[in-house]
């Protein structure tokens, strides 16, 4: 066999396994969404585990049970106390909405000129209603989806549970890991390597905490002025409008986030350019959801530390070629 015929197969059989790793990871798309979940949680609360079993002497075994356990019930408790508040102000919620219905029925019956002619709501609302009707009658609702539906949710989120205490009970073994896998004459490189990638995402984490506490002032902030001023009179609206209000505020805050907050802090903690944070976040979130647009600044982030690093060695190396072989000399 040739060597041209050699390279020819090892390409098509590089490129197989090219094709057979995307489709594997498009396959495995949720179970890759979970463990990115827990490795984020898990990389969230290490530093917590650390102190504790220093505390405790050693016992990180011990110390991530407990921080686990804390979480959970911090967790708990959080969806606790929202239901107990939803179902306390339930019934007040249920009058204002029945007073919005007797509202949004007097807008209902009264026509509003357009263009010279006079338009029924109520008329309009009962074609969208049929046209609604059929759209859904070309569907099949089927309960045993539904239930499929619940039951894959549980499975994932019961591999976000236990990858999360694994991964903080065990995490720490990770960088030794993949340490002892570099030969040891990179072994140095890839130390220094691994503390860059860490030193990354934890500034991200610092940052993503910072900025939701400035998004938790703003929201609880906005949402207590708006709600006291229509309370005190001073916003004549229905339940209706106060909601759609609150809504419109909501969607401002999140686009001064996406739009200044983010791109301004990430790009300034991690040295990117705030247009390539500001593209990198529509991007994660139109391919991958909330999660891809959470997780896209620090891989960006990744990928510029490992490029440096990578350019960085090519042109030690190349001078120190030159430096060995000087020009004339064979």
């Amino acid at each position: 066999m040739s060597l041209s015929t050699k390279n020819v197969l090892l390409f098509l059989m590089g490129l197989v396994l090219l094709v057979l790793s995307g489709w594997l990871l498009v396959l495995a798309r949720p179970l890759l969404v979970a463990l990115s979940i827990s490795a984020l949680l898990a990389y969230l609360f290490n530093p917590l585990v650390v102190m504790l079993a220093a505390r405790l002497r050693g016992k990180r075994s011990l110390a991530a049970a407990v921080i686990y356990t804390l979480v959970l019930a911090a967790f708990a408790g959080l969806f606790a106390l929202l239901g107990a508040v939803a179902l306390n102000q339930w019934p007040r919620l249920q009058q204002e909405l029945q007073d919005a219905l007797v509202i949004m029925q007097g807008w209902l019956t009264r026509p509003f000129p357009l263009f010279g002619f006079e338009v029924y709501p109520e008329a309009v609302l009962n074609g969208l209603r049929a046209s609604w009707g059929n759209a859904l009658s070309t569907l099949t609702i089927s309960t045993d989806g539904l239930f499929s539906s619940l039951t894959d949710n549980l499975l994932w989120t019961l591999v976000v549970l236990v990858s999360f205490f694994y991964l903080l009970k065990d995490g720490h073994r990770i960088q030794p890991m993949i340490l002892s896998l570099v030969p040891a004459p990179h072994k140095d490189d890839a130390r220094q390597l691994l503390a860059e990638v860490d030193t990354v995402w934890s500034v991200f984490l610092r940052v993503q905490l910072f900025i939701f506490v400035v998004l938790l002032m703003l929201i609880g902030s906005s949402t207590a002025l708006i709600i006291w001023l229509f309370r005190q009179g001073w916003l004549p609206l229905s339940p209706i409008g106060l909601a759609l209000l609150l809504v419109g505020v909501y969607a401002a805050i999140q686009q001064v986030d996406n739009l200044w907050l983010r791109p301004q802090l990430m790009g300034h903690a991690l040295e990117l350019h705030p247009g390539v944070i500001f593209v990198g976040l529509i991007a994660g979130l139109a391919l991958s959801g909330l999660l891809g647009a959470l997780l896209i600044v620090p891989i960006l982030a990744t990928v510029k530390v490992m490029g440096r690093f990578i350019y960085t060695r090519l042109t030690l190396t190349s001078k120190e070629e030159e430096d060995s072989h000087p020009e004339g000399v064979p």
